[in-house]
């Protein structure tokens, strides 16, 4: 007959329990030092894109090519506005939307990484011009 103890377990232990027991507690912490190895471990940074669309409304008696300094001078404040506002930005699309009587068609686009514009801050090198903007927008 086994004898219990106060709080009801017996004194005497099977091998087979402790084992088994030996077995849980070594799985047990193993799992407990990978997660903690998970929770530590620092998050990489992610790098991501901007995507920013601007409208810009043709003045009056505009020519085309006043307008379009006119849409790369906003285009070079967006990028670096872009840049300079998010640490992680890597890189910034542009695309500049012109308006005229009512008709709004792209005329221009930007894509640079960070260390393009770095190198060459210049909209006009990056810039994707649409060549059908003008007649579009009956300039």
């Amino acid at each position: 007959m086994k004898r219990l103890r106060r709080w009801g377990y017996p004194s005497v232990v099977k091998p087979q329990v402790v084992k088994a027991w030996g077995l849980s507690a070594m799985l047990g912490l193993s799992g407990a030092i990978a997660l903690a190895g998970i929770i530590s471990t620092p998050q990489a940074a992610q790098a991501y894109i901007e995507r920013v669309t601007l409208f810009l409304s043709r003045g009056p008696e505009e020519d085309y090519e006043t307008f379009l300094r006119r849409a790369e001078a906003i285009t070079r404040a967006a990028v670096q506005r872009s840049f300079d506002t998010d640490l992680l930005m890597t890189e910034v699309i542009v695309v500049v939307v012109g308006e005229n009587q009512g008709l709004s068609i792209p005329i221009m686009e930007v894509q640079v990484t960070r260390n393009e514009w770095r190198e060459r801050p210049d909209p006009q090198y990056w810039a994707r011009y649409y060549e059908s903007a003008p007649r579009l927008l009956s300039f």
